[in-house]
Order: C-alpha cells, then structure tokens, then sequence
C-alpha cells in the first residue's frame, strides 16, 4: 500500500521525518486522499498505537522517533499497542576493520533504523577520520572527512535520530600507532602513553574534531580492553605503578578536556572494574562498589557496560548495577548482533543474548541500550544481513514478547526481503546442540573458508568441539542455504543472497574436495587423486573466483573501497594454495616426492577451532 499523509493535519515535527523515509518508502504527502493520520499521546511518551478503520490509519505516538515505526506497520499492514522500555535504542557500527560504510550506504542504514524504531546510532572509527595535521590518521583506510561526517548527521538528524560518534582515546589504537610518526604517544603496540603531554594534545585535536563534526553533545570514548596499559614505554619512564592509578589519573585529564567542548564522555566499564577490582578488594561483583572507589570515579562520564557472550540474565543485571555505582550515572547496556568472525549473522548466538540483555536492562532499570555490530578479522560479514537481527531485537524491545510472524512482516515493509530467508542462512555458521537444546560449539563459515586445503588445520581441530558428526553436519547445512538461495541470488535488499549461495557453493566444495583427497591418499589411490586434480580443484577454483566476485559486489555497495584489499589477499591465497595442492598431486602420481607431509601429520586436537585468519592458514608465526 502507499502511505498518504496531508502536511496540514500532520504535527509538523513529523515532516522531515516522513520526507525522508519517502526517498525509499511509498510516502507522499497528499492534501486530499491522506489515508493515514497522526495524533500525539501526550501521556504516554514511550507509547506507539497505530489502528485502522476502514482504509484510514491513525498512528498514535508519544514521541516523534517512534511514528516512523508506526508507518513501517502501516506498511506491513499491522495494528499495534506497543510501549518502548528504552529512552535510547542504537546501534554501534564498527567502520574500522577496512569497512569504513559509504555515506551514501549509511543513509540508507538510517532510513531503516528509523522504520525499525532506533533513535541513535554510534559510528565506530578509531582512527578512520581526517583529523587536520595528522596525515597517518585513516591513511589508506578510508578515513572519514569531516564533511561526510556532518552530512551522516545532517540526515540523522532529519530522523530523529542522534549520531554519535565512538573512538579510543586510550587502547585499541593500534592502526594509528603502527606509524613511527605516533611513537611519541605509544606506551605499548596498542596504548597510548599516559601522563605524556603530547598525548593530550592530540586528545583534544581528536575531541575537537568531533565536537565540530556532530550535533550532539555525547561521545564515546572506548577505552576497553587495555590490558597493557603501563607496561611498555611508561613503565621504561616510570617503573611500575598500579594500572588503576594510571587509569584513573588518564581518565580526569581527559574527562578535563570533554569538559572544555562541553562534550559528554561515556566509556566501556570493563577496565575501570577491572582495575578497581586489584586495588581495592573489589574482587566479587555481587558485592557493592565501595565507597572509596565511587568518590574517586570522574562524576562526568557515563559507564557503558558491554557484553556480547552471557545467555543468563543475573550477569546483566549485577554488572549493569555495578557499572551505574561507579559514579552513581545511570549506564549504558551494549549487546550484540553477531557479525564478527563471521560471513553472515549468527541469529541464534544474537538472540540468546539479546534476549537476556534485555531483560536484565528491565530489571536493572537500565534506559539506554545499544546493539553493537563488530567486524573483528577484517569486515568481511555481509552485515546487512544483520537487519533481520535488529528487526528481531526492535520487536523484542517493543513488544517485550516475540512473534515470528510479526516480525518478518515488519521486516519485510522495511527491507523488502524474506525475513525467514535472511534466518536460513544464518546455517553459515555451523551451531550444534546437545540432547536438551544447549549449545555445544559453533563453526563459523569463516573458519571453513579461511582452512587451508592442504594442511587442515581447521579440519583437525573439529573433533575437538564434541559436535557430532561436524563435517556431514555442516555439509548438509551448506547444501540446504545453497538448495534455498539458489532461485534468489539476485535479492540483495538487505543480505546479499548471492553473497550466501556463492559462499555455500564454496563450502560445499571444500569440505567435498578435502573428504576425497583424504580417503584417496591413505589408500594411495591414483585415479581418484587424478580425478581431484583433473576436476575437483578445478571446480573449487572456480567456486572461489564466483565468491570473491559476489564479495566485491556486497563490498562496494556498502564501503568505501579501503578495506576491500584484505579479503582479496586472502581469496588470493586461497586460490595458490588450491594450485599447490594440484602440483603436489602431480608430483606424488609422478614418484618425485614419496610423500605429502602435510597429509601425513597425526594430530591429537585439543581445540578450540580457529576462527582468525592467521591461525587458520599456517601453523608458522603469523606476522
């Protein structure tokens, strides 16, 4: 259907909203055949009612970023009573492994957001962006301008919803401190160097950057997983000093800064736990922060506690409690939708953490939840494919009850694709389950693609995992996303289904290929080794050229060009290896060499199975 509504008798915080959503929606405004309509609900202003009556809809809103919502139902032809928990509902999006998104991509992304109901979303680049005087800042990794920034915002803002911006301004550095011209502010390969005054002064270039560039007044400030804070060049400079202190102290000064751009800092709360937990005998979470700790807690930052792992809801709901003591400031929650280490997203591990996480915000008074989309291992998930997870948590967050049904209806008016399509192919990832429906292990698509065909290094951990019959099993789930995408390859409205069936195609190949060559060579049989070299390489070869080509046509639909190179060295790769493994079949059939050692390896596994690159195609030292 086609939403008409009349600019006379529509709330006019609304226009630019529906304006907007018109550039992909069937919205128009129309001053005489308006079938929908829009009224406030003054009282309740996390409320959402959309009816019809006849051919005429009333959608009923209690604030603007939820009637977008209200036109997505209009459009799946659903009434609904909802009543959001959430002030705040975003996303992060990593654009820092290489998939920095195109402006034009993340316009499109925000469109959809909106449909769905979310009214922030974080842009994560570390060091992609075009900090003036900083040359090494995003080179050649397609560093945002700050012009593209302020048009991403611009549009937000037409949508009501809040960009913000999510760097590092401690660890996690490591892109810009690779180059010797950053070795003044290095205290390890991925620290920045506390106390060093060159450091701040290049804090306070990156915060005014974004103070310049976005709207809003929040900024995320990262500052994770910094294990090695303290142990390179500052413990040459300084000798030891407990890393809370030096965390703490880092901290302040630059909280100082946020203060002089009137910014908002939040920051992850692992680290400052962590820390707090060695010097203060804050060793059981399930006990109060102590008092001496929340005095010393900057009161200007915002705790963000993420966790992406736990299927139970007390963890959520103690750690988010613990978070918010720090300072006494209500906290932020970050889930995640499981895109890294992966080619598609993995739903059921999304799910089963989402599910609790919301949960525990509900029961931790928690408001502000963000559902975050890493790209771990170099971007390579077709992260529109993640869509369908945030259609999926969207309802949940809603609705706080789920319905299949409902959901892929609303999908559907939003991203003009099978919902139940996108979750088949979720089988990419290979999840087994133990007789009561627990998870036991998963294999992801990428650990397959990354293993070397010759030296297995990923196929000899398997029997690592307890799965049951993991090869046959994951055979029979490549063969059932290829036997179902196969009529659909040209769909590319949210995950590329091309991009899924090429993949499986692959997948199928290898294990097929590597089932074979290992059979044929414990028996030394030469006419089946003949037959994998005369055929089966030649098929999967031609397997990886129809997957590289379906990867750079999702690539450049979504990202700059930067990045892209990664996957392409990688397939390259594969590809040698692939004729390698042809040229020692010839030579063994030849008699030059009497044996391939690789195949000769018995291996006892101890897992888990590899899932990065590197330990998946060498067992050399990667560098």
């Amino acid at each position: 259907m086609k939403v008409l509504w009349n600019p006379s008798e529509t709330p006019q915080e609304l226009h630019s909203i529906l304006q907007t959503i018109a550039e992909e929606y069937p919205v128009e405004s129309s001053a005489q055949n308006a079938n929908v309509k829009f009224r406030l609900l003054p009282d309740a202003p996390d409320g959402l009612k959309v009816s019809c009556s006849g051919k005429e809809w009333l959608i009923q809103y209690g604030r603007k970023t939820l009637a977008a919502r209200g036109v997505a139902h209009v459009l799946a032809g659903q009434s609904c009573h909802e009543e959001t928990f959430f002030t705040t509902f975003g996303i992060l999006l990593d654009c820092t492994r290489g998939n920095v998104v195109t402006v034009a991509r993340f316009k499109v992304w925000l469109r959809r957001l909106a449909m769905m109901g979310y009214n922030m979303a974080m842009i994560y680049v570390k060091d992609a962006y075009q900090l003036p005087g900083e040359p090494y800042f995003g080179y050649m990794r397609g560093a945002y301008s700050m012009e593209e920034i302020r048009e991403i915002d611009a549009y937000a803002q037409k949508l009501g919803i809040e960009m913000i911006a999510s760097i590092q301004a401690l660890g996690h550095v490591e892109p810009v401190l690779r180059w010797n011209a950053y070795n003044h502010v290095k205290d390890t390969a991925d620290v920045m160097l506390v106390d060093e005054p060159k450091t701040y002064e290049l804090i306070e270039k990156m915060l005014q950057f974004w103070s310049d560039a976005l709207s809003s007044r929040r900024i995320h400030l990262g500052m994770d997983e910094t294990q090695t804070l303290g142990r390179g060049k500052f413990l040459d400079k300084n000798g030891y000093e407990n890393p809370y202190f030096t965390y703490k102290r880092h901290l302040e000064k630059v909280c100082a800064i946020c203060d002089k751009f009137q910014l908002k800092p939040t920051i992850w709360s692992d680290m400052y736990i962590h820390y707090a937990q060695k010097e203060m005998g804050y060793k059981d979470i399930w006990q109060p922060v102590p008092e001496e700790i929340r005095k010393e807690t900057p009161g200007n930052v915002q705790f963000s506690y993420w966790n992406y792992y736990n299927r139970d809801i007390d963890t959520y709901e103690v750690y988010l409690k613990r978070s918010g003591e720090l300072n006494g400031t209500a906290p932020m929650m970050a889930s995640g939708i499981w895109t890294w280490y992966r080619n598609w997203t993995d739903y059921e591990y999304s799910f089963n953490t989402v599910r609790p996480c919301v949960e525990g915000c509900r029961r931790s008074n928690t408001k502000e939840l963000i559902l975050t989309l890493w790209g771990d291992d170099g971007g390579y998930c077709e992260f529109n494919s993640a869509l369908a997870g945030l259609a999926w948590a969207a309802d949940l967050a809603y609705t706080n009850e789920e319905d299949e049904e409902r959901t892929a209806q609303i999908f559907e008016a939003v991203c003009g694709t099978s919902y139940k399509l996108q979750l088949l192919c979720e089988k990419l990832t290979y999840t087994g389950f133990d007789e009561e429906g627990k998870v036991i292990d998963k294999v992801s698509s990428a650990s397959m693609l990354w293993d070397d065909p010759i030296m297995g290094i990923v196929w000899n951990e398997l029997p690592a995992t307890k799965l049951k019959d993991p090869i046959e099993n994951m055979l029979a789930n490549y063969q059932t996303v290829r036997d179902n995408t196969a009529e659909h390859r040209e769909d590319h409205a949210a995950g590329d289904l091309n991009y899924a069936w090429t993949l499986a195609d692959l997948l199928c190949r290898k294990i097929e290929l590597r089932k074979n060559l290992l059979k044929a060579y414990s028996e030394k049989n030469m006419k089946a080794l003949d037959r994998i070299a005369e055929f089966e390489i030649p098929g999967v070869l031609e397997a990886i050229e129809n997957f590289s080509d379906a990867f750079r046509t999702q690539w450049k639909r979504s990202f700059k060009p930067y990045g892209l190179e990664l996957m392409q060295i990688r397939l390259g790769g594969l590809n040698e290896r692939y004729y390698e493994l042809s040229r020692l079949i010839e030579e063994f059939r030849n008699g030059e060499i009497d044996a391939i050692p690789e195949l000769e390896i018995k291996h006892t596994p101890s897992g888990p199975v590899p899932h990065q690159y590197f330990r998946c195609v060498t067992g050399c030292f990667f560098v």
